[in-house]
């Protein structure tokens, strides 16, 4: 009977092991190419009409690739259940001061909506080198010192 319980306890903290690992499901990576046939804006920047691709890089990150595959922006996602399966993949825009936003990317056969909230710059702007002061940068003034010769 002790041999029982141990064997019970041993298989029922395994499975209590695995089960949080479980719970941490990644969403598939994403990979989806559209083709934009008016120019559209992502936050402040604007793009212009052609052929683009959305690869899914991170969590609640996306890279925007132009048909040259080269990365373009790195979008900021949230994503939001809609409770409503997408029966095809498309981009949804929305219009604001005559220019259209992207504001949605609804994925083929998931009910989660993945929203743009805007776009994260790849590389921050370095900012200026910081000059020490001009007296010492002067580097032509020698001294002499104890014992020294001129």
């Amino acid at each position: 009977m002790k041999r029982f319980l141990q064997s019970t306890f041993l298989a029922a903290s395994l499975a209590a092991s695995w089960w949080p690992a479980a719970a941490q499901v990644r969403r598939p990576y994403v990979a989806i190419k559209v083709d934009v046939p008016f120019k559209f804006k992502v936050g402040n920047r604007s793009f212009r009409p052609g052929s683009y691709e959305f690869l899914s890089v991170g969590t609640n990150l996306m890279a925007l690739r132009d048909a040259r595959a080269r990365i373009v922006a790195s979008l900021v996602t949230r994503s939001v259940e809609t409770g409503v399966i997408a029966p095809s993949t498309r981009l949804v825009f929305h219009p604001e001061k005559k220019q259209l936003y992207l504001a949605q990317i609804k994925i083929q056969d998931l009910s989660q909506v993945l929203e743009i909230r805007g776009e994260e710059l790849a590389i921050p702007p370095s900012p200026p080198p910081v000059l020490a002061p001009a007296e010492v940068l002067l580097f032509n003034t020698r001294q002499s010192g104890v014992g020294g010769k001129q």
